[in-house]
């Protein structure tokens, strides 16, 4: 097979809530994700062998990549079958942000390598080899705008908005790992964690029939922006200022119906109804911003998540 070119997306959380703590010993999750059009780029071509480049930010190619570790996972699950690609990533999503960008990456791995590699693979076998490699896999290969629940690996689809932006900023300097951050919220948020399974129904079902969703199926962002929601926000931000006062900065934005910090940071976004009020808003801070040393992206609403080109 000639090359495949995919785009790989960012998300951003729009709803997000730490329920309790799982059996296995993971939080119990209940959010609202969306894509957005904030893509990295991934190219397979014929090679001999495996072998990943990675472009644009310092990565590694090896086996910690998740992008390796997405065509490791499918060659071992296809030992008869010779399996060589050359990957090439070209990274624009910042590392350690809240925002998806290393999930999205083996997403679009695994969907690309089933295509590239002839493997036939549906939808759901995609989803179920992507949740061995992390919890927002799978949303990646579904996309749009998506109720995620148990690690995040159970998903539900939500009709996405007409229209809608997201005005997304990051701290250069500063990055979250994952892993910290939820620890620091299990030591500040236990005390009101729910236990066991029926109170995790209880609280998926008020997400469901919540004011937030009925608001994205009836394309009311300025309800949506209002209802923004991140558990993790008040925790992190307690740890690293400079998250709290990116969101000061968000709010001053023109137009904004609501800011949220994404994920577990230290990326922060604003909504907005269109590309257009948000790109104004962006100009408008541009300035502050770039004193701050912070960069920023206008990025629409997608409908779907990784997308061969």
């Amino acid at each position: 097979m000639t090359c495949l070119k995919l785009e790989s997306p960012a998300k951003v959380n729009l709803h997000l809530a730490l329920l309790g703590l799982r059996d296995d010993g993971f939080h119990e999750l209940a959010m609202v994700m969306q894509a957005v059009d904030f893509c990295d780029e991934l190219v397979l071509e014929p090679h001999s062998g495996l072998q990943l480049h990675c472009e644009g930010l310092e990565l590694a190619n090896d086996h910690t990549n998740l992008v390796m570790q997405a065509a490791r996972l499918l060659q071992e699950a296809f030992p008869e079958r010779q399996l060589d690609v050359r990957i090439r990533l070209r990274k624009r999503i910042p590392l350690k942000a809240g925002l998806g960008g290393g999930s999205s990456n083996a997403a679009a791995a695994l969907m690309g390598l089933n295509r590239f590699w002839g493997l036939g693979l549906s939808t759901e076998e995609l989803q179920t080899y992507g949740a061995r490699l992390g919890s927002d896999v799978p949303f990646f290969i579904a996309g749009g705008t998506q109720l995620c629940f148990g690690r995040g690996e159970r998903l539900e689809p939500v009709a996405k908005p007409a229209g809608g932006a997201v005005l997304l900023s990051k701290r250069m300097d500063v990055s979250v790992p994952t892993a910290w951050a939820y620890g620091i919220c299990r030591e500040e948020l236990a005390r009101a964690y729910l236990k066991g399974e029926q109170a995790f129904c209880g609280s998926r079902q008020a997400l469901r029939r919540g004011e937030m969703v009925a608001a994205l199926h009836r394309g009311d962002m300025t309800t949506a922006g209002h209802l923004l929601c991140n558990q993790m926000e008040g925790v992190v931000t307690a740890q690293l200022p400079v998250v709290r006062q990116n969101l000061e900065l968000l709010r001053q934005a023109p137009d904004c119906c609501g800011v949220s910090m994404t994920g577990s940071g230290p990326s922060v976004f604003a909504l907005f109804t269109t590309v257009d009020t948000a790109q104004a808003a962006h100009r408008s801070l541009f300035g502050r911003l770039k004193a701050n040393d912070i960069q920023a992206w206008v990025c629409g609403l997608r409908e779907d998540g990784v997308r061969f080109c």
